[in-house]
Parts: structure tokens; C-alpha cells; sequence
């Protein structure tokens, strides 16, 4: 028990610090390791800009979708439950409650993508 709370703590004090750098982090990692099941929704920083950020990401697996959008400073979470393309149940939850389904359910996936659930949680615990 006091391991979970351990790890919620240390993701929520990683986010806080640096938000923009957390998403951008948490966005790459997950682009090289679960490439196909993973959607990152970019915006230009301006009209000539040569930067841009992230305003949301998106995780496929099997069980559910995971939807992070962030707007300013604000970061909201979702969990989707989806059949065939149809949402049949909505969840907003807190970043680390999000967090820890998320790398339960890269768990879950088939052996090839156990490294990809390693690898998510040493970047979150690093």
C-alpha cells in the first residue's frame, strides 16, 4: 500500500514541476515505445512559429483509451471505454489515478508490449 502511495506522490510532484516538460516526455517516450497506439495532437506555438506543443495524447489499448488534453497549465484526464470505435463509458480521472490504469493496461497487452509498460513506468518513476 505504501509503495502505491509512493508512486502517486512522486508522479504528481514529477508533473507539477514542469508540466509542459512532463506531457512532452511522458508524449515522446510513449511515441517510441507503442508506436501504433498512440496519437499526439500537436499545435504551432504561432503562425510563424517554428515550435509547437502538445494539446492532447491519446493511448489505444486493449481495454480502454487514454486521453490527456492540456489546455494552459490545466491537465485533464480521461479514460474511454471503446468497442468497435463506440464509447460506452466516459471517466475523468486524477493524473496519477490515469496514470496507474494506464500502465496497468500496457501491462495487459501481449508480450511484446510488456516493455513498452517497463519502460513507461521507470520514465514516470525516474
Amino acid at each position: 500500500m505504501s509503495t502505491d502511495f509512493e508512486r502517486n506522490t512522486a508522479w504528481i510532484r514529477r508533473a507539477q514541476t514542469d508540466m509542459k516538460a512532463f506531457v512532452e516526455g511522458l508524449a515522446a517516450r510513449l511515441e517510441g515505445d507503442v508506436p501504433g497506439f498512440v496519437e499526439v495532437e500537436r499545435k504551432k506555438d504561432g503562425f510563424f512559429a517554428k515550435t509547437s506543443h502538445i494539446e492532447s495524447i491519446t493511448i489505444h489499448t486493449n481495454n480502454n483509451d487514454y486521453i490527456l488534453k492540456k489546455e494552459g497549465a490545466h491537465i485533464s484526464t480521461v479514460r474511454a471505454k471503446t468497442v468497435r470505435g463506440v464509447v460506452l463509458k466516459h471517466e475523468d480521472l486524477s493524473l496519477s489515478a490515469w496514470l496507474e490504469s494506464l500502465v496497468a493496461d500496457l501491462a495487459d497487452l501481449s508480450g511484446e508490449m510488456r516493455g513498452a509498460s517497463d519502460t513507461l513506468h521507470d520514465f514516470l518513476m525516474g
